[in-house]
């Protein structure tokens, strides 16, 4: 593949092992030039010389199926010329598009909420019974971090959330794994620091390849206007500039889904009877929906403009384009954020060479206050770093601002909180850690505040009775902040009250999470049960990553996407069940009988097959540094699978599993045969029965635990070298 020269030192510098700190303008080619030694490294190099997995990570939902398409088409080529017997398995694990939810694949784009969760064996995308098995995976890739400086940060416990988490985690994988943190938008204090502290190069972009890379062939550079607006957006401002002479796309992008919803209604209002097309994109939206809406947008705001098919057209959207969407406008307008997240945003306008556009930033409207009194809704971003970024953006009212004056703007904003983060950061490391180490050893997942995000993703199904929906991870429902939940639930008890007045009845359920119980910890063939307990205060829900609202409050269209509603206006949509694919939300398994030794040998011969490459560059790297021999996390790995059953090789054991195949009219003759899985088919009503009456007739042990105790002293007599 062809790259630009700051592509090619970024590639240069992974290949030997080296991690990279990227800073480069947006449309430049950042992602290219991260994966690029991934893809090459997958069907050219050795085994051992290059992770064999990579997991990019995005700081919020976004269209991911953009870099999907892309890159599994650029691993297509690579295949066909390099090795092609083998294929790339590229997926998306994002809570609306969950494809992925346990990292089997080769390339995971996915959430950092997603792949933090993980890391910390407390993953968003798994029950908490399977909540360890993703953590191996993370620690074994190559890993991206995209736009890192939109990591969630919480100030208000010092230094804290996923960007903080994150940077601890990579102290300790700088010298094992290779890593990069790339953005258009660091501050040169960050920069600086980052490097030191991960022991990274730094690969910037001089100005003289940036404007090649901004000219294109022939062509002269791609300029951006920014004007500062008096008052809050509105639909009239947004009409006004989409009339000027030329003008045919727009992009606005509002901070709250439910401000985006509103103006877009007032734009589809006044444009009534007119050729202008209006779109709203947001997270809100079904897999399918949004599917259907990327594939217009990226028509009709593509690089390519003969492909689009509509004259006029407006985009009304939330943060979902500030990163991965390669789209460009000629105006865009934008409420005020940071100043960071104000040029992502931006990189959406006169995107390719030979473009000029003109970037409208406004203040945000005032919200009320319990005092009565009101100040700028700036959610969810920090006041201060908004404040200061609408101050600096005022200053340089109707000016050209080009990567060169980006970067002065963002020292002016970022640097002193940039700082105080690292001194923070620094500072309170040590609780960190304690935090981590708390969160992997117990499973913890109240941490997750505090070590990715505070105001973190919660999944809001909807259902008639959250019983009836079966397995709640395998539903269709809606990732939304934290704090956009604390707020639905307010309005919830509202439009119960209004309900309950109207209706003469009890007041209806309005929120519910769920609470997995706890006799499906230990067996997989009994399908993982909730309970749903109801929300009867705000803070509940900071307990759950889940929850479901009584869909007698819930709308859903594919024009407005997914709201709360009062019930007389509401039409009462409901979650489903999605698709299974690729093995995710696995209910319960089908079982043959199989001894003790019979089943090692199925799932040595399974590691070997599917998954002991994974792991060959992790080991050549620690048995380099001698702090494992030569073959040692291959041995650990094979010890660990020969003993994870060994607690089932008790008395009180082997008589359930006599006891169950007798039941089935399948007895086990031979004293000597110990069994670690029986003969079972969930949807066979006699295996069932006999599931059920050995139970009765002798409580089914535990092993996991007693694995764990059998195996600790014969572990630690093991030498992990070669034998």
């Amino acid at each position: 593949m062809t790259l630009y020269p700051y592509q090619e030192r970024v590639r240069a510098i992974i290949r030997q092992g080296k991690s990279v700190i990227l800073q480069a303008p947006t449309g430049a080619g950042k992602t290219r030039a991260a994966l690029s030694p991934f893809i090459e490294a997958f069907f050219e190099a050795q085994g051992g010389n290059f992770p064999r997995k990579c997991v990019y990570s995005v700081p919020m939902r976004v269209l991911a199926n953009q870099f999907q398409i892309e890159y599994t088409d650029l691993a297509s080529r690579h295949q066909r010329r390099f090795r092609p017997e083998n294929a790339m398995d590229v997926r998306i694990q994002t809570g609306e598009h969950a494809e992925d939810p346990e990292f089997t694949g080769d390339l995971i784009f996915a959430t950092i909420d997603q792949s933090l969760s993980s890391a910390l064996a407390v993953p968003y995308s798994v029950s908490p019974r399977r909540g360890n098995i993703n953590a191996g995976a993370i620690f074994s890739s190559y890993l991206i971090f995209d736009e890192f400086h939109l990591f969630p940060v919480d100030e208000s416990e010092g230094a804290a959330g996923a960007l903080v988490t994150t940077l601890q985690l990579l102290t300790k994988l700088k010298d094992i794994i290779p890593f990069v943190l790339m953005t258009a938008t660091f501050s040169s204090t960050m920069l600086a620091e980052l490097a030191e502290i991960l022991n990274a190069e730094v690969v910037t972009v001089p100005k003289a390849e940036y404007l090649r890379i901004a000219s294109g062939t022939g062509k002269s550079p791609r300029r951006r206007f920014y004007h500062v607006k008096d008052a809050p957006l509105n639909a009239e401002r947004v009409l006004e500039a989409h009339s000027e002479e030329g003008v045919t796309r727009s992009i606005v992008v509002c901070n709250q889904v439910k401000r985006a919803q509103d103006l877009f209604l007032a734009l589809c209002d006044k444009l009534k009877g007119t050729k202008t097309e209006v779109r709203l994109l947001h997270s809100r939206f079904t897999q399918e929906d949004r599917q259907a809406k990327e594939a217009e947008i990226q028509r009709e705001f593509g690089k390519d403009k003969d492909m689009r098919q509509i004259d006029s057209f407006i985009l009304v959207a939330t943060q979902v384009v500030e990163v991965g969407l390669d789209i460009t406008c000629d105006r865009f307008h934008t409420e005020i954020a940071p100043a960071n997240a104000v040029f992502q945003r931006a990189g959406r306008c006169a995107r390719y060479p030979g473009e000029e556009g003109h970037v409208h930033i406004y203040p945000v409207p005032e919200r009320e206050l319990k005092d009565g009194g009101t100040k700028p809704d700036y959610l969810p971003y920090p006041a201060s770093l908004c404040a200061s970024a609408l101050d600096s953006f005022t200053r340089r009212d109707g000016a050209e601002i080009d990567f060169e004056g980006e970067q002065e703007i963002i020292d002016e904003v970022h640097t002193e909180s940039d700082r105080m983060l690292l001194d923070a950061m620094k500072a309170q490391r040590g609780m960190i850690w304690e935090d981590i180490f708390k969160t992997m050893q117990e499973n913890e997942r109240s941490y997750r505040q505090s070590l990715i995000r505070r105001i973190d993703s919660v999944t809001v199904l909807a259902a008639d009775d959250p019983a009836d929906l079966g397995n709640p991870f395998a539903c269709q429902g809606f990732s939304l902040f934290r704090g956009s939940v604390h707020g639905i639930w307010r309005d919830l008890q509202a439009y119960a009250e209004e309900y309950q007045a109207a209706e003469f009845e009890d007041a209806p359920w309005t929120m519910k999470y769920p609470l997995a119980l706890s006799d499906a910890s230990e067996d997989s063939t009994v399908e993982e049960r909730f309970r749903w307990q109801p929300v009867i205060d705000a803070d509940m829900i900071n307990t759950s990553a889940m929850v479901a609202i009584n869909s007698a409050f819930c709308s859903y269209d594919d024009k407005l996407g997914f709201r709360i509603e009062p019930a007389h206006k509401a039409n009462h949509w409901q979650s489903t069940q999605r698709l299974k694919r690729r093995g995710q939300f696995r209910g319960p398994f089908k079982y043959a009988l199989e001894s003790y030794e019979e089943h090692i040998q199925r799932m040595i011969a399974v590691y070997e097959q599917h998954f002991r490459g994974d792991y060959d560059y992790v080991q050549r790297r620690l048995a380099s540094m001698g702090q494992i021999p030569a073959d040692g996390l291959d041995r650990a790995i094979r010890l660990a699978i020969a003993c994870h059953d060994l607690g089932k090789l008790d008395k009180r054991w082997q008589h359930w599993v006599r006891l169950y195949q007798q039941g089935i009219g399948q007895l086990i003759v031979d004293t000597d045969y110990m069994a670690v899985h029986t003969n079972f088919d969930p949807d066979d009503e006699v295996h069932i029965a006999a599931r059920n009456n050995a139970t009765r007739k002798g409580e089914r042990p535990k092993h996991a635990g007693e694995s764990t105790v059998a195996a600790a002293r014969f572990i630690a007599r093991q030498p992990l070298g070669n034998t």
